[in-house]
């Protein structure tokens, strides 16, 4: 069962605190480190999350585990990687972790390995068909094979117990009795539209230069007199 947290009105705590839960957190980074705009959307993004958390733990039941999507490594080597690279995500696990909860290894680390090695060749682009079967059967194992990890870790969870689950795609499956809160504050839209609106500028700006240097060089040509194909 899934529940969106902004559309939960009086959540049931007797019953939701027997059950198995899990919290999911969308875990987003900075795209665009140097733009100032994203930085202030980002932190209200994580301070939202933060927030909802602490009200989600109140009614629903206190974090006890964990997980971060991509992470194979213990806390301590863990906490050191989302400070280089995702401190938003590190700032809002950190206090609960000296709360008590506990960081899991949601990856294999060998299947996870596998899985970025598969993925860069499929990205490269198959010339035998041989080959790409060949690639896509693999892959396709190695995910099915990722799939149950998560679900076999997430189905330690004991009755009553909640788990903290940062996640980069949404394309996880869950043992069936668990109850699931998806976390998503309207800070999450804001972000998203603007993504989108400065992909979209970034895009016409690239071809705005694309044409501008084509133009240039054709007149270039025009100067020498020389045929270019």
């Amino acid at each position: 069962m899934s529940e969106e947290l902004g559309k939960i009105s009086k959540p049931q705590a007797d019953n939701v605190q027997l059950k198995r839960k899990l919290y999911l957190v969308q875990n987003i980074q900075n795209y665009f480190p140097d733009n100032s705009e994203f930085e202030v959307l980002l932190n209200e993004y994580w301070e939202s999350i933060s927030e909802q958390l602490d009200n989600l733990e109140k009614t629903a039941g206190s974090i006890n585990k964990i997980y971060v999507e991509g992470i194979y490594q213990d806390y301590e080597t863990a906490s050191k990687l989302l400070d280089e690279n995702n401190k938003w995500c590190l700032n809002t696990i950190s206090p609960r972790i000296k709360s008590g909860a506990e960081f899991g290894k949601i990856e294999d680390e060998g299947n996870y390995k596998e899985l970025i090695d598969w993925t860069r060749i499929a990205q490269m682009g198959f010339v035998s068909e041989n080959v790409k079967e060949i690639a896509e059967k693999n892959y396709t194992e190695i995910i099915n094979s990722r799939s149950n990890i998560i679900q076999n870790e997430i189905d330690k969870l004991q009755n009553g117990e909640a788990a903290l689950f940062l996640i980069s795609s949404g394309s996880h499956k869950f043992p069936e009795d668990i109850e699931i809160f998806n976390v998503i504050p309207p800070s999450l839209d804001k972000m998203n539209r603007w993504i989108t609106e400065n992909q979209n500028v970034n895009n016409e700006v690239k071809e705005q230069q694309g044409n501008q240097n084509q133009n240039e060089e054709g007149e270039e040509n025009n100067k020498s007199n020389l045929w270019t194909p």
